[in-house]
């Protein structure tokens, strides 16, 4: 397949503009190294947003991009010759000291001596094109970024730096029909060197350009496939030559995954469609299939552990919307941003944040460890689009005050937002979890099923959160015992231990240290004190390890248990813990919460199975075995002399 005819190169050059003492660019651009961690993930979120923005306005059409891999010929490449035999040779004697540029030069010459080069070509429709303001944005401005309203999800124009970044020859070429026609351009992210210009010695810059003879100017006709038909709808076509090889093996994968990932909202409410490699359409109707592969596969899922949850929320008949009201103060209309939840599925204590686009721009967390949710917050009005496009960093993976012109007035709307969202959620999904039995001495006749106390012939008054019970018999001084109950349901497999050989955690919690230079911690009686990090021989994050038939834990997915609060002033609690399955080496790790939700350390210095020692270590319990369906009691003592909340999590083996 020839990208171009012979009459067409012959009149037509690449371009690197130079002149005296210009700053010379090495290949270590810094508009490319941003989308090396996760190149393909970057790929996916920058052309689709684009496109999204160039959306067809008023159209019931989702805007349809297309990814499509092939082989041209090497020879057919924009200027093969004047590439292979001139500038690389030029760029070559100009870094001969600087490793990495030499290594891409390197690279690119061995691409240019093989036969076949590899080109991915993405394609969308329903769009408007790039029309005259966005072409000089896209090919000759650096950071600008023109759209077609002040709402549109790009604002840095740095996203136009993705392709780049996945090509081995760091070339782009572009081309579009827009309202002015067809027009096309091949750009390069190259380096600097040393030319002759009319007998004098420049410096040309890093971006060199195709275009009509050996111009920015962009040619009037398209780059063609062979016997391709030229473009009659309008849209874009881009090709990024010399697509990685590395990377094109299993490109059509971690594009499907990340698209559904990015853009889960967008083809929920049909604003996208996705062709990959002409096999793959991509639309909502899919989603469950890649969701299904997800939820199947650990490795996928550590990646993309919140989708499923997000999708569940979508999924559920009887989820619950709220409108964003309240918001008049900031020039927000009612119901310019919608809250979708769920406390079905895959619940992941978070929600997804979009925008007009449906992009996921981040993952709102930290709203309660207890309550069982998934939400979507969606973003659609142009008012609160403008407020939130201006406080989104270039990565578009979060808002900022510190982006904005009035940092006060943002800041201060960043948290109403998120405490609309907060409070939306608790009011909805919290429900009663603590009990108040008044009489001395009632938790040593706690039944194992908690219902017994609600049926029990006994008084029951309301009082506040809870029911207060009182024993008739009771001629002693009455105490208070606080009953909570919890259901957990991780929603995953995290794992804990190691499958062979392991340590156990140390004897103390390691010396704290503030930052400062200040050693020493809050010291309470025991040999482990409080910082800003553990020591070398403290616990750290359930990863401490025991041998246990060589099989490795991992969270119980579901789970009952309840908190009961014999002695506060002693420290003493009973767990009552139901799992559905019987479970085996099993390691149970205690937690307070906080007010806010937010978790916090506790030692714990013992536990007890009927009148049976259980071994415990920090804030953990080990016990060979726990039957289903049976409410089992485990009496804990805590190294705290106040009243707390706490939350257990389940480990067993597989």
């Amino acid at each position: 397949m020839k990208l171009f005819n012979k009459s067409h190169s012959k009149n037509s050059e690449w371009y690197f503009p130079g002149g005296k003492d210009l700053q010379m660019e090495s290949g270590s651009n810094a508009s490319l190294e941003m989308f090396k961690d996760n190149p393909l993930d970057s790929l996916a979120r920058e052309i689709c947003q684009n496109s999204l923005d160039a959306g067809i306005e008023g159209s019931n059409k989702p805007v349809r991009v297309e990814f499509t891999s092939f082989k041209v010929k090497a020879e057919n490449i924009p200027g093969y010759l004047e590439l292979r035999y001139e500038i690389i040779d030029k760029a070559m004697k100009q870094w001969p000291n600087e490793q990495k540029t030499m290594s891409m030069l390197r690279k690119m010459d061995r691409l240019l001596k093989q036969k076949y080069v590899n080109v991915l070509k993405i394609s969308d429709y329903n769009t408007t094109g790039l029309r005259k303001e966005n072409w000089k944005s896209l090919i000759e401005q650096v950071g600008s970024s023109v759209k077609k309203d002040s709402s549109s999800a790009g604002s840095f124009g740095i996203g136009k730096g993705a392709p780049f970044a996945v090509s081995d020859l760091r070339m782009v070429l572009y081309s579009t029909l827009a309202d002015e026609g067809i027009q096309s351009i091949g750009v390069m992210k190259f380096v600097s060197y040393k030319d002759k210009l009319n007998g004098e010695t420049i410096i040309t810059q890093g971006t060199g350009y195709y275009g009509k003879n050996g111009s920015k100017e962009p040619i009037s006709k398209d780059f063609g496939l062979g016997g391709e038909i030229s473009r009659t709808e309008k849209g874009t076509d881009i090709y990024i030559i010399g697509f990685n090889q590395e990377l094109m093996e299993n490109w059509t994968k971690e594009i499907t995954y990340s698209l559904a990932n990015n853009f889960l909202f967008s083809f929920y409410t049909n604003k996208l469609e996705v062709i990959i490699d002409n096999k793959v359409k991509l639309n909502y109707s899919k989603m469950n299939k890649i969701v299904e592969e997800i939820r199947n596969d650990k490795k996928l899922l550590r990646k993309y552990e919140y989708l499923p949850g997000y999708y569940d929320v979508l999924q559920d008949e009887d989820h619950k919307e709220f409108n964003l009201t309240g918001f008049k103060e900031y020039g927000i209309k009612d119901g310019e941003a919608i809250l979708y939840t769920s406390n079905k599925g895959n619940v992941n204590r978070r929600v997804l944040m979009t925008r007009n686009a449906g992009m996921k721009i981040k993952d709102l967390n930290r709203i309660s460890s207890i309550i069982k949710f998934s939400g979507i917050f969606y973003a659609h009005g142009k008012n609160i689009n403008r407020i939130l496009k201006q406080l989104e960093n270039p990565n578009h993976n979060d808002w900022s005050k510190d982006r904005s012109e009035t940092p006060k007035k943002d800041g201060k709307f960043l948290k109403d937002m998120n405490r609309f969202i907060k409070e939306t959620i608790k009011d909805t999904y919290t429900e009663k979890v603590a009990d108040e039995v008044d009489a001395y001495g009632v938790s040593d006749f706690l039944p194992e099923d908690i219902n017994s106390i609600r049926l029990s012939k006994n008084k029951v008054k309301q009082k506040g959160h809870g029911a207060k019970i009182e024993i008739e018999d009771s001629k002693k001084k009455s105490d208070t015992l606080v009953v909570r109950e919890y259901s957990r349901d991780s929603g995953g497999d995290i794992e804990d231990g190691v499958t062979k050989g392991g340590v156990g955690e140390g004897d103390s919690y390691g010396t704290a240290y503030d930052g400062r230079g200040h050693k020493g911690g809050l010291g309470l009686g025991n040999n482990f004190g409080y910082g800003d990090r553990p020591g070398t021989h403290g616990p750290s994050d359930d990863n401490d390890m025991f041998i246990r038939n060589g099989n490795r834990r991992k969270r119980v997915s579901t789970v009952k248990y309840r908190c009961t609060e014999i002695d506060y002033v002693s420290g003493r609690y009973r767990l009552m813990i139901k799992p559905e399955q019987k479970l085996y080496n099993v390691k149970i790790t205690v937690d307070v919460i906080g007010d806010s939700g937010s978790k916090d350390m506790v030692q714990l210095k013992q536990a007890k199975y009927h009148s049976k020692l259980l071994d415990v270590k920090y804030s953990s319990i080990y016990i060979n075995s726990l039957n289903a369906d049976t409410w089992q009691p485990i009496t804990i003592k805590l190294n705290r002399n106040t009243r707390l909340k706490l939350e257990v999590e389940i480990y067993a083996d597989r």
